[in-house]
C-alpha cells in the first residue's frame, strides 16, 4: 500500500512541479514598458512606428497617439529597435528603472540623431529650466561651423557682443560675461570669462542639441547665472547600437576658409563609445569694401567618451575634449595714442589694409582649453543618485603689438570641480531633488611676459547646497520652489608695478530662491512664470584689474581712488581692500513669464521680463590719462543699481506642407537707476523672418529653400557722446571735461540701423547631405553696436558657404 502511495504521490508532483515553476515565473514576469514616440522636429506623434524587442520574438506597433507597451516581461534589460518608413532608425537599451520613455525620431534628411527621453518627472524637468529654449533641428544644421555666440543668438532674446567675427560671446536679455553660465556636457565651462573679448573655447559644430534658459537660474547651477544659461551636450552614447559615423566639410568664400568635423561611435551590450573632432583654417575676413588685415582663424578640437553599463541601476561614463585656438584682431585696432585713435575712427577705410593671408599675427589670442569629466549614476526605482567630478584646465596668451615675441597676458587656470545630484521618491504628489557643489580654482600668471599681471594671482573655493520641489495640482498645475545657498573664500596674491607683493583674502556668501508656476490653460496652451534670485561675487578681475587690456586702459574697483575734482590718482602706494571700500555682491531679482502655444500648424511663444540688480558693476569712463606713448582714455571700475526689462517673441507658422514661415523679436530696455543714464553696449532691438520652402524634388529626399531677412534698429539708449578730437581739444586748452559733468561716455555713436539677408538651399541624396548658404547677399555695409571692432571697421560682407555632409 505504501508503494502505491508513492507511486501516486510522484505522478502528483509530476504534473504540479512545471505548473508551480511556470506559476513561479509569470510570479516574476511583472516588469512593464511604455511609451511614446514622437517626431523630433514637429513633436508630433508617430503612428505605425515598429517598436521591436532585440533578439526576441515581442514587437508592436506604435497607435495613433505614439503610445506603445509591452507587459509581462520577465528580464530588467532590453534592447529596444525603433523603425518607421521615412526616419531613422533609433536604438535604445532600456532597464525597468524608467517604465515610461519618450522617443524623438528624426527624419532622414536631417544628420542629427533621435534621443531618447526617460520617466515623466525627467521629461517635464524643473520650472526653473523651464525657461528654456532649445534650437531647432534645423537652426542646428544650418550653423555647424559658426561660434557658439552666434549659433545661440537665432534665439529670440539672445545677442552677442563680440570683437569681430572671430571672437563673439553671447549675451542673454542683455547680460554676458560673469552673469552667463555655459554648461558643457554637465560641467560648468570654467575660462577667463571677466573680457568682453574672451569667448568661451567651444566647438559648436561638435554639438548635438543646445538650449539656453533665460531665467535666473542660480538654484541649480550656481552663482553668475543672474542673466541665464546655456546648456551645451554633444551626441548621447547608446548601448547595442550599430557602429555610426558623420563627416562634414565645409568651405567658405570670405576668409576663404576650409572646415571639417567628425564623429563615430557604437554601442555594444555594455558599454559604448564616441569621439568627434574639428578642424578650420581660415585667412582675412572682408568686409564690402576692404580686407580685414590679420583676422584669419586657426582651430582644432578633439573629443572621446565612454559608457559602461555596470549594473542595472549603475552607469558609468567617462569624458575627455580639447580644444585649441589661434585668433587674429584687427591690425587697425590698435593705436599708439589719441591722436591715432582720433585718425583710425574718422577713416572710411581702416588705417591698415594688407593683400589677403592666413598668417596670423599681433594682436592676437591663443587659447586652449582641456575637460576631463566622469559620471557615476545609481538608479532605483524610485530615486537616483547622480556624482559628477570635472577637471579643466584653461590657457590663454594674449599678443599685443610690441617689440620681442613675448605676451601681454599669459594666464593658467586649473579648475576641480565636484557635483552630487539626489533625486528623491515622490512623497504623494512632491517630487524634487537636493544637491551638493564643491569647485577649486587656481589661477596663476606665467612669467616672461615683462608687463606688471593685469589680473593677479588666486586660489579660489566655492561651496554650494541647493533643494528644488515639485508639487503637481491635477494635470493643470506645477509649482515649484527652490532654496540654494553659497559660500565663496579666496587668496590673492599680486605685483604692483614697483614689484612690491600684495595679498588679501576675500569671503562672500549669500542665499538664493526661486519660484516657478506651470499652468496648462488647454490642450495646446500653457502658462509660465518664474520669479527667481540670483547673486555673484565681485570676479577678482573686477577689483584688481590694472593697465592696458584691448583697446583702453582699465582699473579695477581697489586699483583706484577718486579726489574731490574726479582726477585720477593712481594706488602705487598701496591696493585698496574692503575696509577702504566695501564691495557687496552683486543681487538679481528677476521676474520672467512665458506664454507658449503649440498647435499643429502654428506656434507662438511670447515672454517679458524684468530683472532689478542691485550692486551691478560695470565700467564706465574716467577721462584720460598720459603714459609714455601719450594720452590713453582710461575706465575705472563702479557699482551702480541697474533695471532691465524687454519682450521676445517667436513665431512659426506651416502655411502648407511645402511653406513655413518663421518670425522672431526682441526688445530691451536698461538703465542705470542710482544715475539715471543709460549703459553702453546693449544690444539694439532686432527683427528676424524667415520664409522657408520645400519644392519636393525628384531623387532628393526633403529639399528646402529658405530666405531670411534681419532689421536691427538703432540704439537710441547709449550714454552721451565725447568724441576723441573733443578730449584732445580740452587737454590742448587745458579743459576739464568732467567738472561739472562725471556721467558716462563713448567715444562715438551707436551705427545706423541696417538690413541683412540671406538665403539657404539644403537636401539629401541618400546619405549624402548638401547644403549652400549665402550670408549678406546684398553686401550690405554695417556695423553692430555690440561689435567692440566697429569703432575702425565694418562688419563682414557677402559669404558664400558650401556644406557637404555623409552619415551611415
Amino acid at each position: 500500500m505504501n508503494n502505491y502511495k508513492f507511486i501516486f504521490y510522484l505522478l502528483v508532483l509530476q504534473i504540479a512541479l512545471p505548473g508551480l515553476i511556470s506559476a513561479q515565473d509569470r510570479k516574476d514576469c511583472t516588469y512593464t514598458i511604455e511609451g511614446h514616440v514622437y517626431d523630433k522636429v514637429s513633436k508630433e506623434p508617430l503612428a505605425y512606428v515598429a517598436v521591436q524587442i532585440a533578439n526576441t520574438s515581442m514587437g508592436t506597433i506604435t497607435d495613433d497617439s505614439g503610445k506603445f507597451s509591452f507587459f509581462g516581461l520577465c528580464e530588467k534589460e532590453y534592447d529596444l529597435m525603433f523603425s518607421r518608413i521615412g526616419y531613422g532608425a533609433v536604438s535604445h537599451h532600456h532597464d525597468f528603472h524608467h517604465a515610461e520613455m519618450e522617443i524623438f525620431m528624426v527624419e532622414e534628411v536631417f544628420q542629427l540623431e533621435g534621443i531618447t527621453v526617460e520617466g515623466k518627472a525627467i521629461s517635464k524637468g524643473d520650472l526653473e529650466s523651464g525657461t528654456g529654449v532649445k534650437l531647432s533641428v534645423e537652426e542646428l544644421e544650418g550653423s555647424k561651423t559658426e561660434a557658439l555666440g552666434d549659433v545661440v543668438s537665432k534665439i529670440a532674446g539672445v545677442n552677442t557682443i563680440s570683437t569681430g567675427q572671430n571672437i563673439v560671446k553671447p549675451m542673454i536679455h542683455g547680460l554676458h560675461s560673469n552673469r552667463i553660465l555655459v554648461i558643457n556636457n554637465g560641467v560648468r565651462h570654467e575660462f577667463q570669462n571677466w573680457g568682453s573679448e574672451h569667448a568661451p573655447e567651444i566647438d559648436a559644430s561638435l554639438a548635438n542639441e543646445i538650449e539656453v534658459i533665460k531665467g535666473a537660474a542660480t538654484v541649480r547651477f550656481g552663482p553668475d547665472a543672474l542673466g541665464g544659461v546655456i546648456i551645451v551636450n554633444p551626441k548621447k552614447m547608446e548601448l547595442s547600437s550599430p557602429w555610426k559615423a558623420s563627416l562634414d566639410l565645409t568651405g567658405k568664400s570670405n576668409g576663404k576658409s576650409g572646415e571639417a568635423s567628425a564623429t563615430l561611435g557604437k554601442g555594444f551590450k555594455w558599454w559604448s563609445i564616441l569621439g568627434g573632432a574639428s578642424l578650420v583654417q581660415q585667412g582675412d575676413l572682408q568686409a564690402p569694401d576692404y580686407l580685414l588685415t590679420n583676422t584669419g582663424k586657426e582651430e582644432k578640437s578633439i573629443y572621446g567618451s565612454a559608457r559602461v553599463h555596470l549594473l542595472p541601476e549603475l552607469d558609468v561614463e567617462l569624458f575627455y575634449s580639447h580644444f585649441d585656438q589661434k585668433l587674429g584682431i584687427l591690425s587697425a585696432s590698435v593705436f599708439g595714442n589719441l591722436t591715432d585713435l582720433a585718425s583710425a575712427i574718422e577713416r572710411d577705410t581702416p588705417l591698415i589694409v594688407d593683400p589677403f593671408s592666413y598668417h596670423i599675427d599681433a594682436p592676437r589670442q591663443e587659447v586652449g582649453h582641456d575637460l576631463f569629466k566622469a559620471t557615476a549614476k545609481l538608479i532605483g526605482e524610485k530615486h537616483s543618485l547622480e556624482v559628477q567630478y570635472g577637471h579643466q584646465f584653461n590657457r590663454r596668451k594674449e599678443f599685443g603689438v610690441r617689440r620681442g615675441t613675448a605676451p601681454n597676458i599669459d594666464l593658467e587656470l586649473l579648475t576641480q570641480s565636484l557635483d552630487l545630484n539626489y533625486r528623491h521618491p515622490e512623497i504623494g504628489k512632491l517630487r524634487g531633488h537636493f544637491g551638493l557643489q564643491w569647485l577649486k580654482q587656481a589661477n596663476d600668471n606665467l612669467p616672461g611676459t615683462g608687463t606688471v599681471p593685469f589680473i593677479p594671482n588666486y586660489d579660489m573655493n566655492k561651496y554650494g547646497v541647493y533643494l528644488i520641489e515639485i508639487l503637481e495640482f491635477g494635470e493643470e498645475h506645477l509649482l515649484e520652489f527652490g532654496a540654494r545657498f553659497d559660500y565663496m573664500e579666496a587668496v590673492i596674491t599680486g605685483r604692483e608695478p614697483d614689484n612690491t607683493i600684495y595679498r588679501n583674502e576675500l569671503a562672500y556668501q549669500n542665499f538664493s530662491a526661486t519660484l516657478g508656476y506651470l499652468k496648462s490653460l488647454d490642450k495646446y496652451s500653457t502658462f509660465r512664470s518664474n520669479l527667481g534670485t540670483a547673486w555673484r561675487p565681485p570676479n577678482v578681475a573686477e577689483l584688481y584689474r590694472f593697465g592696458q587690456h584691448s583697446f583702453f586702459l582699465e582699473y579695477g574697483l581697489w586699483r583706484y581712488t577718486i579726489d574731490e575734482r574726479f582726477d585720477f590718482i593712481s594706488t602705487s602706494e598701496g591696493i585698496l581692500d574692503e575696509s577702504d571700500r566695501p564691495i557687496p555682491s552683486e543681487v538679481g531679482y528677476k521676474w520672467i513669464n512665458t506664454f507658449n502655444l503649440d498647435k499643429p500648424k502654428f506656434r507662438l511663444e511670447g515672454t517679458a521680463y524684468i530683472n532689478y540688480i542691485e550692486n551691478f558693476i560695470y565700467a564706465k569712463p574716467g577721462g584720460l590719462t598720459k603714459t609714455p606713448r601719450g594720452y590713453f582714455v582710461y575706465f575705472i571700475y563702479d557699482q551702480t543699481n541697474a533695471l532691465l526689462w524687454g519682450l521676445d517673441l517667436a513665431v512659426d507658422w506651416k502655411h502648407s506642407s511645402k511653406l513655413i514661415s518663421r518670425m522672431k523679436a526682441s526688445y530691451l530696455w536698461s538703465k542705470q537707476i542710482d544715475n539715471n543714464d543709460f549703459f553702453a553696449g546693449q544690444p539694439p532691438a532686432k527683427i528676424n523672418y524667415d520664409l522657408e520652402y520645400k519644392p519636393g524634388i525628384p531623387f532628393l529626399k526633403n529639399s528646402s529653400l529658405q530666405l531670411s531677412g534681419t532689421y536691427t534698429f538703432e540704439q537710441w539708449q547709449h550714454p552721451r557722446i565725447i568724441s576723441v578730437n573733443e578730449f584732445i581739444y580740452a587737454y590742448q586748452n587745458d579743459l576739464d571735461r568732467f567738472a561739472n559733468d562725471a556721467s558716462d561716455f563713448d567715444i562715438l555713436a551707436p551705427p545706423g540701423a541696417y538690413f541683412l539677408m540671406d538665403a539657404a538651399f539644403k537636401t539629401r541624396w541618400k546619405k549624402l547631405d548638401f547644403q549652400v548658404q549665402v550670408k549678406n547677399i546684398l553686401n550690405t555695409r554695417f556695423r553692430s553696436y555690440t561689435d567692440r571692432l566697429r569703432y575702425f571697421a565694418d562688419g563682414l560682407g557677402r559669404n558664400f558657404i558650401v556644406s557637404l555632409g555623409y552619415s551611415f
